[in-house]
């Protein structure tokens, strides 16, 4: 009989359990102290390393601390760039676009196809990606905030205020169907509503399975106010459920 979702996911629990506490352990050494076959113990680690839960080395694999201490700049590299690319395919030509401070929206950018956009950020991060000569990319101006080198406060407010955009791509560190999408710092909220309220067109939201069913400390807006949420094959079925009940479109990256 097949392992049931729920046994499978207290395994990989486990296995984060017993790696956190001895550090480093090999392939043999999990399978002894949980008891389960290689093969088995295998499978669960192509899963955690892809979550970026842990860091594998030729003979053994190690806890990923930097994936606590900086979860929202961290993260599974490969699935925030597998939901970038599905976000970008909802911008056409011509397009005004709102990115918000979020890693994995900010990587959209690099996946755009269209021949002329208009790019509207508050993340200072958008200076390192590759830039397009026909785009025209506008950054906010406002209170520079580290480490994320973010641009907050009334004049970050204000260019946002003075627009309207086509679409909205926007991270954050948490959704939840109680207390709606939220990020941890109180100014970001205020740019991430604005973005959202001055959208016209499509508003997406981009989030893996690390923020899904998760809160952090201020509200950003309901998850009713997004047309989109594209997230991760390891989110919930259930929360998603829910989330479709709300009238959003679910699109899962595997």
């Amino acid at each position: 009989m097949k392992n049931s979702i729920a046994n499978i996911e207290a395994r990989h629990q486990k296995i984060l359990g017993v790696l956190e506490k001895h550090q480093q352990l090999t392939t043999q050494e999990l399978s002894d102290k949980l008891e389960v076959s290689i093969s088995t113990i295998r499978r669960d680690l192509n899963i955690l390393e892809e979550k970026n839960d842990i860091i594998r080395k030729y003979g053994y694999c190690i806890f990923n601390y930097n994936n606590q201490r900086d979860f929202d700049q961290s993260g599974p590299e490969l699935i925030k760039q597998a939901i970038a690319r599905i976000a970008s395919t909802y911008v056409s030509d011509y397009d005004t676009v709102f990115i918000n401070s979020s890693s994995t929206a900010l990587s959209a950018v690099n996946h755009f196809k269209a021949e002329h956009l208009t790019i509207v950020t508050n993340n200072l991060k958008i200076a390192s990606t590759p830039h397009n000569a026909n785009y025209n990319y506008i950054v906010t101006g406002g209170e520079l905030r580290f480490p994320k080198e973010v641009l907050v406060g009334d004049i970050a407010a204000n260019t946002i205020m003075s627009m309207n955009s086509d679409i909205c791509i926007i991270g954050c560190s948490g959704v939840s169907i109680e207390n709606g999408i939220t990020t941890k710092i109180l100014n970001e909220a205020k740019i991430n509503e604005l973005m959202i309220k001055h959208t016209v067109k499509h508003k997406i939201l981009v989030a893996d399975h690390r923020k899904m069913g998760r809160t952090s400390k201020f509200k950003i807006a309901d998850i009713s106010v997004f047309d989109y949420l594209i997230t991760d094959k390891y989110c919930s079925p259930e929360l998603l459920k829910e989330i479709k009940k709300l009238g959003l479109k679910v699109i899962q990256v595997s």
